[in-house]
């Protein structure tokens, strides 16, 4: 088996939420952070064909340091390693004890949602972008009861530079907190759910991010 760009991407994304994976058979693969508050799901174009219990692998980013070594690796997997090899050349990886591994047990369901809008990929990659120039740590999903704007800057500071971008319209008000660290998202175009919960879900086509609110956050009454 040979992994597409499109999954290396996805999981050179996955090792940004935790280094831990518990690989399923199926063509999906999931991943949970090491402090709970982001879980990942991506659809996935090959099955990697791994037993029914799974395939741990404790450090993601040397998994796929070791393949990359490789320019066009044939991956075959086995209960207890995965041989990856291109020509005459192998190179043998043992999967980890999934003990101990921080890896999603159960299937996470999302509430009803109480805030609903579209997402670009360009008010994605400018919130990221602005909040890294104004080396700030909190983002916001604000609505004023007219429009749906995204935030970033120090929320404890009013007189501190901050940006925003109108991203829909709504009747209702609310801020919806978040720390930038937890949107470690693909880019693309998402619909976005938000959940009173304090469960923000990003989704398109072949992903879904659930993301945690911050417990200052505020919702439509």
């Amino acid at each position: 088996m040979q992994l597409s760009k499109d999954t290396l991407n996805k999981l050179k994304n996955f090792a940004e939420i935790n280094s831990n994976l518990l690989i399923k058979p199926g063509n999906s693969i999931t991943t949970l952070s090491a402090g709970k508050n982001v879980m990942a799901i991506a659809s996935i174009p090959e099955d990697f064909g791994v037993v029914d219990s799974g395939f741990g692998i404790y450090d993601l980013n040397e998994f796929l340091g070791i393949v990359s070594l490789f320019e066009n690796p044939d991956l075959s997997f086995s209960q207890k390693y995965v041989t990856i090899s291109e020509g005459k050349s192998a190179i043998k990886y043992f999967a980890a004890d999934q003990s101990v591994l921080t890896v999603p047990t159960k299937t996470l369901e999302m509430p009803p949602a109480d805030i609903e809008f579209n997402m670009t990929s360009a008010v994605l990659q400018s919130i990221r972008k602005v909040a890294a120039v104004l080396r700030t740590t909190d983002v916001s999903i604000v609505g004023d009861g007219t429009e749906i704007k995204f935030q970033a800057g120090d929320k404890k500071n009013a007189t501190a530079n901050a940006y925003s971008s109108v991203i829909g319209e709504t009747d209702k008000e609310f801020s919806v907190n978040l720390k930038v660290d937890n949107l470690k998202l693909l880019p693309g175009d998402y619909n976005v759910k938000v959940s009173s919960k304090k469960i923000c879900k990003f989704s398109n086509e072949s992903l879904t991010y659930y993301v945690a609110a911050e417990s200052d956050s505020t919702f439509p009454v």
